[in-house]
Order: structure tokens, then sequence, then C-alpha cells
């Protein structure tokens, strides 16, 4: 197990993180100093707990020119207990930074994951594979990945996991300079997906347009 890509955290809070996130999820200027305010609340025990682990994995009919690596990446259940706090509070428009501030970190999470395999190995992605995204990757098969990783993570019978901002996956990994791996989610069919990626263009869509718990339309006045 290594701790999370500690140049993430050290970008977390910096200025050009925040706009990020306040341009991709249309946050208005007033809410900047918010979100700063939520992401330093963030930090401590995202700095203390997260972390990411790989394991060598083996799939049926594995091709010779490839390996596989079943990875686990988790910001700790520290981040969860800030976002229960803030709605308790009934601060939801800090339990939805926490949310979008968090999704968005660990999605730099698998472009640093690339990287570091790609730097110490001789080896880099190919593609990413989730458990329940194909008939082969059943999400039945959650559990036992997660026995083989980690006892930090753990999922109930519905398969959510705890932490919650955790994510498995198998990543695909070659030699073979003609194959790498453009973006998370290349032939994924979701489109409604904030952080759907294609051919290296990222699709924005408002999560206004898109169905959301009852406390997060009452923040943005959106009348079902």
């Amino acid at each position: 197990m290594e701790i999370f890509f500690p140049e993430l955290l050290d970008e977390f809070i910096s200025a050009h993180f925040v706009k990020k996130v306040q341009d991709k999820f249309h946050f208005s200027e007033e809410q900047t100093v918010k979100i700063q305010t939520v992401a330093k609340e963030m930090l401590p025990t995202i700095a203390e707990e997260a972390f990411y682990v790989r394991q060598a994995y083996s799939p049926e009919n594995k091709p010779p020119d490839k390996a596989y690596e079943c990875v686990a990446m988790s910001l700790g259940n520290g981040v969860d207990l800030l976002q229960e706090s803030y709605v308790e509070k009934g601060l939801l428009l800090e339990s939805y930074i926490v949310e979008v501030l968090a999704s968005e970190l660990l999605l730099h999470g698998y472009e640093a994951y690339n990287k570091n395999i790609a730097a110490h190995t001789t080896q880099h992605v190919a593609r990413y594979h989730f458990p329940g995204s194909e008939n082969e990757l059943p999400l039945e098969m959650l559990p036992g990945l997660l026995q083989i990783l980690t006892p930090k993570i753990t999922c109930n019978a519905a398969f959510c996991m705890q932490p919650k901002k955790s994510v498995v996956f198998i990543s695909e990994l070659t030699q073979n300079e003609a194959i790498h791996c453009q973006a998370i989610c290349i032939g994924c069919s979701n489109k409604s997906c904030p952080n759907r990626m294609e051919e290296n263009n990222l699709i924005r869509k408002r999560m206004t347009d898109l169905p959301l718990p009852y406390g997060y339309t009452r923040i943005f006045g959106v009348v079902s």
C-alpha cells in the first residue's frame, strides 16, 4: 500500500485546482472562497488517510503481450465523516463541494497512476477495466478483489464501497508503444457522466442538467 500521490495533494488547495473545479461544475465567482475553505478542511484527513494499492492480476485467457494489475484508490473515511457533518448541520452546498472535489481528485489519480506505471516499470497503461462494466467483469467480483487488495476498503451487499470516495479497477498494461490509454472513459456507455472523455476531449455537462438528490436540487433551485 502506498500513500496517495503527493503531487496531487500539493495541488489540491491551489488556485489552479479550485478554479478548474469551479469552472467544470459551474460554481459562481462568489463561491470561490467556500470551495477553498472546504478544500482546506478536506486536505488534512486526505493527507493522513488517502492511499492506493496495486496487485498483480491474472484474468482468464490473458494475452501473452499484456499484464494486468488490480488497483484500489481511496481518500479515506475522514472525507465521508466531513461530508456527513456538513449534512447534519444543513450545509448542503458544502456537502456537494466535498463530493465534487473528491471526485475530481480521484479522477486526477488515474492520470497520476498512469505516470507512475510508465516511470517505474517497463510498461504503460493500455486500458482500464471496471467491475460491472463488462460481461467478463461482473460487479459481483468486487468483494473478491477487495479481499485481495486491502482490508481498508469494504463493500456491502449492494456493492457500495466504504470509504465512499474509493475506486477499484483493473489496469491493462503493455509494452506496445502503439497502444496507450487515452482516457478512463473510452468505451463507456454512460453518456450523462460529467467526467466523460472521448478521444481526449472532456465532455462537460452541467450538474444541474443531471438527476440530483433532493437536497442538491434545492441548492440550485431545480424543481422536479
